[in-house]
């Protein structure tokens, strides 16, 4: 009886041997853990990958590191002050240069360069930070940057004065050179550029912004491996999209992707894109740009969405000896892509025939004549 009794005390003190049955969210809990965890190595490793990791002193670019697009190949190093560039020297004539648009390179170039290089000493500069001009992740490569090594490689080539075809960010570029160095420009030829404040474009916005965000740039690293992805990215730069051959986009996005430390450089050239003190350069220059009055031609895709025929306009206005405005109906921002053969014959008769289109000076009267 003793011995009951005291059992008996002890008995609400005595705990259970097993463990409780877990409850459902706890079960849950555990799952969404190793979900995450897998996720973050999933994205360590993409972004790894990506060279997010790299050293902001490390080499993006280095010489002689020739995209493999067949094409980029034929370019050679020009040692400058200011730093190596990449371009193009084809054929021979009165020099011209032309200045491509961002992302792209030299290669955009490639369709009209036979016919172009047949009456001109064509140079094709790769701008800082895009196609294969050697760089440092750290370079600058902003507009200023290409202005400088432009006037560089023209003395390094021994070119007193040249004409010039400008695309997007290349027509920017041309822009500053207006403002700075206006006497180094015979004739200049303006194509779907960035101008005054209103760059990057709407439709490019999401995509600059998905590569510099170090959350979602080792994902576009990766997607862009794919033709699917770049296709459909690219779809925005063109009016027609049977235009995008898969070397057509190999030719555009090879540049960024054929090494994490390219793609880091991008990432570097976008951010500056989306910086607005840089973007007001291209409308600080514009007092001097009304001044430029060496002839100039506005070859437009007239089916840009990224810079429209109102951009076209502007220029037509702010820029006095505008000769006409050549709008390109079946284009889009690549105009010198997707109708080569139309967009080589107008500036070959501008810049050899001073011969503009009639229905190109109607269109630069109808410009001035709209507000």
């Amino acid at each position: 009886m003793h011995i009951d009794a005291q059992m008996h005390e002890l008995a609400p003190t005595l705990k259970p041997t097993t463990s409780p049955v877990p409850s459902r969210w706890g079960r849950w809990r555990r799952r969404l853990a190793w979900a995450f965890s897998a996720l973050a190595g999933t994205w360590l490793v993409l972004a790894w990958r990506s060279g997010a990791f790299l050293s902001a002193h490390d080499v993006a670019v280095a010489e002689g590191d020739w995209t493999d697009d067949g094409f980029s190949s034929q370019k050679v190093v020009a040692h400058l002050p200011s730093g190596p560039v990449a371009y193009l020297d084809v054929g021979q004539g009165p020099a011209l240069v032309l200045l491509h648009g961002c992302p792209f390179s030299a290669y955009e170039w490639k369709d009209v360069l036979p016919a172009l290089s047949q009456r001109f000493r064509v140079i094709v500069p790769d701008l800082r930070g895009l196609g294969d001009t050697p760089v440092a992740l750290d370079d600058d490569y902003r507009l200023p940057t290409d202005v400088t090594m432009v006037q560089e490689l023209m003395d390094h080539l021994h070119l007193p004065r040249a004409s010039f075809v400008a695309h997007d960010h290349g027509g920017a570029t041309l822009q500053l050179l207006m403002a700075a160095a206006p006497d180094r420009i015979d004739r200049a030829v303006l194509s779907n550029a960035e101008a005054y404040d209103g760059w990057p474009s709407g439709p490019e916005l999401p995509y600059l912004r998905m590569v510099v965000n170090p959350l979602t740039s080792p994902l576009m690293y990766h997607a862009l491996q794919l033709e699917s992805a770049r296709r459909r990215v690219f779809s925005i730069a063109v009016h027609d999209r049977a235009v995008l051959t898969p070397g057509l986009l190999q030719g555009w996005t090879a540049p960024h992707v054929a090494s994490p430390a390219r793609w880091q450089r991008l990432r570097r050239f976008y951010r500056s894109q989306l910086d607005p003190a840089h973007n007001r350069l291209t409308a600080d220059a514009v007092p001097a740009m009304r001044r430029f009055d060496h002839p100039v031609l506005l070859v437009w895709g007239a089916r840009d969405t990224n810079f429209g025929t109102r951009v076209a306009n502007r220029l037509a206005r702010d820029l006095p000896n505008t000769r006409g405005i050549v709008l390109l109906q079946g284009s889009s921002h690549m105009p010198m892509q997707e109708e080569p053969t139309a967009y080589a014959a107008a500036v070959l008769d501008f810049l050899e025939r001073d011969r503009v289109p009639d229905d190109a000076v109607a269109a630069l009267r109808d410009a001035r004549g709209s507000r």
